[in-house]
C-alpha cells in the first residue's frame, strides 16, 4: 500500500529489495480504494511532520502555513522520495492487487500472488520478507444497525461514507441539512468543508463524545451542532427526518432508549465518518494478527498506576484486559514484527493519527530488523519489553481510559461533566494531555535510537528539546480547536486560522506563516492561493516544557515561546 513508500525508500537505497504496490481493484483480496477528496487539508501542524533530510524550506522555498492542502503535502512527500533518485518509482509495481500471501516453512519464504489490472495477468513472486503497509483505511466501517435503521425506515436522502466524498460533494451539501455520524477528524473536516460549500446546517452525531470534533470551541456562524451520546435509530417525517436515541457510551452493544430521543427534520444527506478497518484478507490465515492478544495478564497483580491528579477521585483501579487497539499494546507483535512469524511486519496505527515522522522512524525500525542490526530477542525478553511499554503507557490517564475498560468504566461513573478533568482550560487537564503526547513521542524516541534514525528526539525515559517541541506543536493544534469562541464563530474562524507563529521548524527554525485569507475563504490549494509568500523568521529556541506551555496557556493570549532548533 501507499504506506510502503517509507519502507521502500530506505530499502531501495541498498538495491536489494523488490517492491509490490497494492493499488486495489475492489476485489476482496485487494485493498478497496478510498477517495481522498481534493479539498482535504492536514489536521495537524506540519511542523510535527517534517523530514530530517528534506525540509519544508528546501521544498517550498518560503515559509508555509501550519496546515497544508493535500496536494501540497503529497507533493512534498513524493519529492522527498524522488529528488535524489528520479527513477525511484520505476521499480514499484502500480495498478496491482495482492491477491494472496502464503508462507512456506521449509524454505522460509513467502509466495505473493499479484494481479496486474492493466495486463490482466497474475504472477507469483517469492520473497524473504513481507511488510504489510496497506494502511488503516482498507475497508469502510459502516455501523450496521444505524445503516439498517435508516434504510429500512425509508430515509429519502443520500447516505454515504466519508470515503465516497468526491467532486459532487457540492451537490450533496449546498443549501442542505447534513448529518455526520462520528466525531473524529473526517467528521471535523467534512463539517467544515460542507460549511465552505454552503451547507445550511450540519449535525455531528457523536456516540461517545470523545472525538476531536467535540473539542471544537465554536463553529463558523454556529452552523454545526454536536449531539453527544446519541445515534440514529429511525426515520420520521415521511423519510425526511432522522430519529436519534440516547445510548450508553460504555456499552459496546447497540442500544436504543425510546424514552430519550431527538428528531432532526428536513435531513438531506447522512455521512458516515465512522472510520475504517484494516484489510488483511490477502494474507493467509496464519499470517494475520490474532485479535485475542490483549495485554494486562502479564502484569504483576500488585501493579499500581503512578500517582496523578485523578488518583484522589478514582483511587486504585486494577488493570483490566487492555485492548490491543494500538500496535505497541498488542502481544502479537514485537515492534511491528509478527511474533508467530518474524519475517512479516505490520505498519499499524499508533495512538493518534500517523504523522510522517512516525512513519519514517518505523521505516528505519523495520529495516534495522531485516538487516539484523536490531536482532529479534528471546521470547522472554520480548514479553518484558512489551510489559515495560504497557506499564509506562498505563500511567497516562487519558491513554488508559481509551484502552482499559475497567479504568474507563470507573472514569465514566465518577467523573461528571462539571469535573475539572472535562475542562481543557484547567492546568491539570492540560498536564494530562501533554502526558498523552509525551508517552507517544517517548516510544517513538526509543525506536529512533534503536534503529539508528538520524534525528534524535530523546529516549524512552525523557524527551530532549526537539522532542518537547514536537509535543508542543501537537498541543498547539489541539488547543487551536478548543480556544475557538463565539467571536471566532462570528468571524467564521476555524482552527486552521489560529496564530501560526507559535510553530517553528525544528530543523531550520523557520516560523509558520498565516494563511492568505481565512480558511473558509480560500478557493484553491495552489501555493500562491494560500500564502502571500512572505518568509518567516528563523529564531532559535530551547524547546517547550510542560510547565512553560501551561504557564503561557493559562493566561490570556496564545503561546508565544518560539521553538526553532538547528540539526
Amino acid at each position: 500500500g501507499p504506506g510502503g513508500v517509507w519502507r521502500s525508500q530506505d530499502m531501495l537505497s541498498n538495491g536489494e529489495y523488490d517492491v509490490e504496490y497494492d493499488g486495489g481493484d475492489g476485489n476482496e483480496g485487494g485493498v478497496k480504494p478510498t477517495n481522498m477528496y481534493d479539498s482535504l487539508w492536514t489536521n495537524a501542524a506540519k511542523e510535527a511532520m517534517e523530514f530530517f533530510d528534506y525540509t519544508y524550506l528546501e521544498h517550498f522555498g518560503a515559509s508555509m502555513p501550519m496546515f497544508l492542502p493535500r496536494k501540497l503535502a503529497l507533493d512534498y512527500i513524493l519529492k522527498r522520495c524522488t529528488r535524489n533518485n528520479p527513477s525511484f518509482f520505476d521499480v514499484v509495481q502500480f495498478n496491482t492487487s495482492v491477491e494472496n500471501v502464503t508462507f512456506d516453512a521449509v524454505s522460509s519464504t513467502f509466495a505473493v500472488r499479484v494481479f496486474d489490472s492493466k495486463s490482466g495477468c497474475t504472477s507469483v513472486t517469492v520473497f524473504d520478507y513481507v511488510i504489510w503497509a496497506g494502511g488503516n483505511n482498507g475497508r469502510r466501517n459502516i455501523p450496521p444497525d444505524v445503516d439498517q435503521a435508516l434504510k429500512s425506515g425509508g430515509f429519502a436522502g443520500k447516505i454515504m461514507h466519508s470515503s465516497q466524498v468526491d467532486t459532487n460533494f457540492d451537490r450533496d451539501v449546498r443549501h442542505k441539512n447534513v448529518i455526520i455520524v462520528g466525531d473524529q477528524h473526517s467528521a471535523e473536516d467534512l463539517a467544515l468543508y460542507a460549511i465552505k460549500l454552503g451547507a445550511q446546517r450540519v449535525d455531528i452525531v457523536s456516540r461517545g463524545g470523545r472525538g476531536v470534533a467535540t473539542d471544537m470551541g465554536s463553529w463558523p456562524d454556529n452552523k454545526v451542532t454536536v449531539v453527544e451520546g446519541y445515534l440514529p435509530t429511525g426515520v420520521a417525517c415521511g423519510g425526511r427526518g432522522v430519529i436519534l436515541s440516547k445510548v450508553e457510551s460504555s456499552n459496546p452493544a447497540f442500544t436504543e432508549n425510546i424514552d430519550d430521543q431527538i428528531a432532526l427534520h428536513s435531513v438531506d444527506t447522512v455521512i458516515y465518518c465512522t472510520g475504517y478497518d484494516c484489510n488483511f484478507s490477502m494474507l493467509d490465515e496464519s499470517l494475520r494478527p490474532q485479535s485475542s492478544r490483549a495485554q494486562g495478564a502479564h502484569v504483576d497483580k500488585g501493579w499500581k498506576m503512578s500517582e496523578n491528579a485523578l488518583s484522589r477521585d478514582l483511587g486504585h483501579v486494577p488493570l483490566g484486559s487492555v485492548s490491543p487497539e494500538f500496535a505497541f499494546l498488542d502481544q502479537n507483535f514485537y515492534r511491528g514484527r509478527l511474533r508467530s512469524n518474524p519475517s512479516i511486519f505490520f505498519m499499524l496505527e499508533s495512538v493518534h493519527e500517523e504523522h510522517l515522522l512516525a512513519l519514517d522512524v518505523t521505516a528505519w525500525l523495520f529495516l534495522a530488523q531485516i538487516t539484523g542490526d536490531l536482532p529479534l530477542p528471546a521470547d522472554c525478553e520480548i514479553n518484558q519489553f512489551n510489559r515495560e511499554t504497557l506499564i509506562e503507557a498505563m500511567d497516562s490517564p487519558l491513554l488508559r481510559r481509551q484502552v482499559d475498560p475497567a479504568y474507563r468504566a470507573k472514569w465514566e461513573n465518577t467523573i461528571r461533566v462539571d469535573h475539572w478533568a472535562e475542562d481543557r482550560s484547567d492546568c491539570r487537564t492540560r498536564d494530562m494531555i501533554w502526558n498523552l503526547w509525551d508517552i507517544q513521542y517517548r516510544i517513538l524516541a526509543r525506536d529512533a535510537l534503536d534503529s539508528g534514525y538520524p534525528l534524535g528526539i530523546g529516549s524512552f525515559d525523557t524527551l530532549n528539546e526537539r522532542g518537547q517541541a514536537l509535543v508542543s506543536f501537537n498541543m498547539i493544534t489541539d488547543y487551536a480547536r478548543y480556544e475557538l469562541d463565539e467571536g471566532s464563530s462570528e468571524n467564521w474562524d476555524t482552527f486552521r486560522d489560529c496564530d501560526p507563529s507559535r510553530c517553528y521548524s525544528i530543523f531550520t527554525g523557520q516560523r509558520a506563516s498565516p494563511l492568505k485569507r481565512q480558511w473558509l475563504d480560500l478557493d484553491g490549494s495552489e501555493l500562491e492561493e494560500i500564502v502571500d509568500g512572505e518568509t518567516g523568521d528563523g529564531d532559535g529556541g530551547t524547546g517547550i516544557t510542560p510547565e512553560i506551555f501551561m504557564a503561557d496557556m493559562a493566561g490570556p493570549g496564545s503561546l508565544s515561546l518560539q521553538v526553532g532548533l538547528q540539526v
